[in-house]
């Protein structure tokens, strides 16, 4: 029986698809969903602290194979409150589980986006709330899964996990979670109608 859903924070509560567009056009991409898993991928080491934003950026630069100076600095900090919003039918669909389920929020996250959610009202909704740069684990570990379980207070095979990147879903997977890979907010409502039995899914 499902008794807590988690949720990651961006690309599922927050809509990056503008700050995307513009990684999009200063690398010139010709495979976009590729390059974005890799940035997801190689952002873990910023997202536990370990390399700063300009040596992230160096990396996506190396591997995409464009200068490093067509890279502007802070590319990621300096627009992320301006090009992302909150997705509100995501929003609208937390608002309905927390009714009847704990709500978790586990996110690779860094210290300069976390202030801005924390403006938004992002992390009110969770009973638990696990980012990455604050315990030094990112979702590619199953460690940090395992510690959200504990913090709810349910087993993993109680929890189900929310994710647009593959790769993090099956590892909450690999822990006994049942795992959502997210597309848009109607293939959710749709995917949780599966797993779950209450009113409104």
């Amino acid at each position: 029986m499902i008794k807590a859903i988690i949720f990651d924070s961006g690309g599922v509560i927050v809509n990056q698809k503008s700050l995307f567009d513009k990684f999009v056009k200063i690398f010139q991409l010709k495979n976009i969903k590729k390059f974005w898993r890799e940035v997801n991928i190689k952002a873990i080491p910023l997202c536990k602290g370990k390399i700063s934003e300009q040596e992230f950026w160096a990396q996506i630069a190396k591997s995409t194979r464009i200068s490093l100076d067509k890279v502007p600095k802070n590319l990621w900090t300096k627009n992320y409150e301006k090009l992302t919003h909150l997705n509100k039918d995501v929003l609208n669909i937390i608002k309905a589980l927390k009714q009847n389920y704990k709500l978790a929020l586990v996110s690779n996250s860094i210290a300069s986006h976390t202030k801005i959610n924390e403006k938004r009202d992002i992390y009110n909704f969770f009973n638990v709330v696990i980012l990455s740069h604050k315990i030094g684990l990112t979702k590619d570990n199953e460690k940090i899964f395992l510690i959200a379980a504990r913090k709810l207070n349910v087993k993993p095979q109680e929890c189900i996990f929310i994710d647009d990147i593959k790769d993090f879903v099956i590892t909450a997977k690999s822990v006994g979670m049942k795992g959502i890979l997210f597309k848009n907010s109607k293939k959710l409502e749709l995917d949780l109608k599966k797993l779950l039995i209450t009113k409104r899914y």
